[in-house]
């Protein structure tokens, strides 16, 4: 693998990260005080765990939809209000909302922490969530290791306003 398997082209229809090679060791630069995982990694494994924090990122139910039909990730997308926009109410919001052909810095910087994280043995624990379990006495034992979501905090701080929510309605 190389730094060309990144294919970074927005909206593109066979897009497989938001951020270059580049943009990772620009994010370690500016926002990591260590970053020792990240510089003993070989080339091919910080381009594997961008490719594997875009494929998680694209699972998230997010606000909005996406731009176009034949883009390959979920990122860019209509509809979305910036985070200081203004919502009164259920029903109205007001604000400058993303472009079509944008996509939110919030996106890249938490690919980027959930790259370097899996650098560090971030285990988001989405195959094997279950530790025990028994059959007569139905003990099950969930792994607790994660957060809600399976993302480290910073992550979940930084995607926390476009993840669509859920919203209690009184009937």
């Amino acid at each position: 693998m190389d730094a060309s398997d990144l294919i970074i082209t927005v909206g593109g229809s066979t897009s497989n990260s938001y951020v270059s090679l580049a943009d990772l060791a620009t994010y370690r630069d500016r926002y990591r005080i260590t970053a020792e995982a990240f510089d003993d990694a070989e080339p091919d494994d910080k381009i594997r765990s961008l490719l594997m924090a875009a494929s998680r990122l694209n699972r998230e139910n997010w606000q909005g939809s996406r731009a176009s039909s034949t883009q390959a990730l979920a990122w860019p997308r209509t509809g979305v209000l910036k985070r200081d926009a203004v919502t009164i109410g259920y029903d109205y919001s007001y604000g400058e909302e993303y472009q079509s052909t944008e996509i939110p810095q919030a996106i890249k910087d938490a690919q980027c922490e959930l790259a370097l994280s899996y650098l560090d043995g971030f285990d988001d624990g989405e195959e094997d969530a279950i530790d025990s379990f028994s059959a007569d006495g139905v003990s099950v034992k969930f792994r607790s290791s994660t957060t809600a979501g399976g993302f480290p905090p910073p992550i979940t701080l930084l995607i926390s306003g476009l993840i669509q929510g859920l919203r209690l309605m009184r009937g």
